[in-house]
Parts: C-alpha cells; sequence; structure tokens
C-alpha cells in the first residue's frame, strides 16, 4: 500500500511539472539590419496572456560619435500584456531617464512565430550620446 501511495504522488508531481513545462514557450529570432532576440512567453489554458525576458543583443544604432550597437542581455523589461488580438507593446525608459525601449510585437500563426518593431534611444556614456536604433523590424518563431 505505501508503495502504491508513493507510485501516486511521484505520478502525480511529474503531472504537474509537465503542465508547468507547457505553460512556457520560447522563442528565438533576428533583428533585420543585425542582432539577435529571444523572449518568453507565459501561457494559461492555451492562451498567452504575457511577454516576458524580451532580450536583444548586437542591434545597430548611431550615435553622435558614429556607429555602435545596443543589448539589453542582463536588463530584460518588465513583462508585457498580451491581448485578445495577439498583440503586446510596452514603452521603458532607465537611467534616471536617459535611455528609452520601446517594443512592438504581434503573435501570429497560433503564436508559433512572432514579429514587431523595437527602437531604443539615449544616451550610453563614453560618448555614446544622442543614440538612436530607428524603429527596426525584429521577427521570432516558437522553439527556434
Amino acid at each position: 500500500m505505501k508503495r502504491i501511495v508513493i507510485g501516486a504522488g511521484l505520478i502525480v508531481a511529474l503531472a504537474f511539472a509537465a503542465v508547468a513545462v507547457a505553460s512556457i514557450r520560447h522563442y528565438h529570432g533576428a533583428v533585420n539590419g543585425g542582432g539577435s532576440l529571444r523572449f518568453e512567453t507565459k501561457v494559461r489554458h492555451g492562451d498567452t496572456i504575457k511577454v516576458k525576458s524580451f532580450v536583444f543583443n548586437h542591434v545597430p544604432m548611431e550615435c553622435d560619435d558614429g556607429a555602435s550597437t545596443v543589448g539589453d542581455v542582463g536588463s530584460p523589461p518588465p513583462p508585457m500584456r498580451v491581448n485578445q488580438e495577439h498583440r503586446f507593446h510596452g514603452d521603458f525608459t532607465s537611467g534616471n531617464g536617459h535611455k528609452r525601449l520601446r517594443i512592438r510585437g504581434r503573435l501570429r500563426d497560433r503564436d508559433q512565430k512572432a514579429r514587431g518593431t523595437l527602437r531604443v534611444t539615449g544616451n550610453f556614456g563614453d560618448g555614446a550620446t544622442n543614440c538612436d536604433t530607428g524603429k527596426t523590424r525584429w521577427h521570432a518563431k516558437h522553439g527556434a
């Protein structure tokens, strides 16, 4: 009897773990003009409800002192809600208001693909002032 209870408990624990794994989707993609990005979505009852851990790297930008790249690895923006049209957006500032990140996106094809725009502006130190990526398009795929 003790083995049955332990076995049943193990099965229940594995079932909950399977549900937890199914509740997060990972996306990977590219930014037009250069750079990469990745993010996760939180899924509840089959509906995508949040985009979180939106991280991009090596996105080209122009600054007063010339060309550079920008990324936010290690400091992703807060989660963004996904609406009924599968769209999400966020406007974030940091560095005492001297840096701005604007993200727009839409999940498509039953949330298997995503696309959108991002724009980073601001002052990044070491002479990198008045920097701007421009409104840059990106695309990503689930599990890619």
